[in-house]
């Protein structure tokens, strides 16, 4: 085999002198090529990063503006000045600002109820009622408020129709859309589905517990077992008797004291009148 011959330590150089000239004449090309429009795109890309910033800090600005307002308009309202607060609430409503907006709309509707105008009530519950991409609570809220105001005018048909979506087990709302219902069963003399719905609502640990004793003795005047619900009542105050006393044990005195049992309030001895509480 042939011997391979020394490499001459001139020539190394000489190429490496050649790939830094090659290089530097590369990039000097693409610089006159692209370099303007590097730049370009550099700069559009900081100027979309910084009108993206302003126009968040705008949006903040004007949130803000808003919930100032409308807090003003609450305390015009609560002062007594109702026609400067409907004045406030109503340029309110007209913002971009569609969830204040429908706050604004259903405060509209409580001023417009309490000075008996039921026809504007009506008007500014179904404009956030029917509002399309409004967010659902602000929807829900007004539909029941709608369902409410228009109840004694419904069929017992028409109001279970509309109350129906907000009667499901885990609805947050089912509290004030089942006493609805309720009354309309008992409205359309369907006592068993009447009673069975006050059932639900006083065993219903989201109720207000005024409604929940009000439902309670709605069930029984029905025909409907509510033993159960006084059993399941005495073991909840058992387990919470229980547990403040083996804190007491552990905490001492202070911890006997919250053992103990609190007086239960008494249930009210008039039965409620299902035309009363449809509103």
């Amino acid at each position: 085999m042939a011997n391979t011959p020394p490499i001459d330590p001139r020539d190394d150089a000489f190429i490496r002198e050649v790939d830094e000239a090659y290089r530097e004449d590369e990039l000097k090309k693409f610089v006159r090529e692209w370099g303007r429009w590097v730049l370009l795109a550099v700069g559009l890309g900081l100027a979309l990063l910084g009108g993206w910033f302003f126009w968040q800090h705008q949006q903040v600005r004007q949130v803000e503006a808003v919930s100032e307002q409308f807090s003003e308009a609450l305390t015009k309202l609560d002062s007594g000045d109702s026609t400067a607060a409907v004045a406030a609430l109503g340029a309110i409503g007209e913002s971009r600002n569609s969830s204040y907006a429908a706050l604004a709309d259903i405060a509209t509707a409580g001023v417009a109820m309490n000075g008996a105008d039921t026809d504007k009530a009506i008007a500014a519950l179904k404009q956030t009622a029917e509002a399309k991409g409004l967010a659902a609570p602000f929807r829900d809220a007004a539909a029941l408020k709608l369902l409410r105001l228009q109840f004694d005018d419904l069929t017992p048909a028409e109001v279970l129709k509309r109350s129906a979506p907000y009667t499901g087990p885990d609805s947050p709302w089912f509290p004030v859309a089942g006493e609805m219902a309720a009354l309309a069963h008992l409205k359309a003399g369907d006592q068993k589905a009447a009673g069975q719905m006050f059932l639900r609502l006083a065993a219903d640990e989201m109720a207000p517990p005024s409604l929940r004793a009000r439902a309670e003795q709605m069930a029984a005047a029905l025909g409907e077992d509510v033993t159960r619900l006084s059993d399941e009542r005495e073991k909840a105050r058992e387990s919470s008797g229980k547990d403040g006393t083996e804190g007491g044990a552990e905490g001492g005195d202070s911890g006997a004291v919250a053992g103990q049992s609190q007086p239960q309030p008494q249930p009210p001895q008039n039965q409620p009148q299902p035309a009363g509480n449809s509103k």
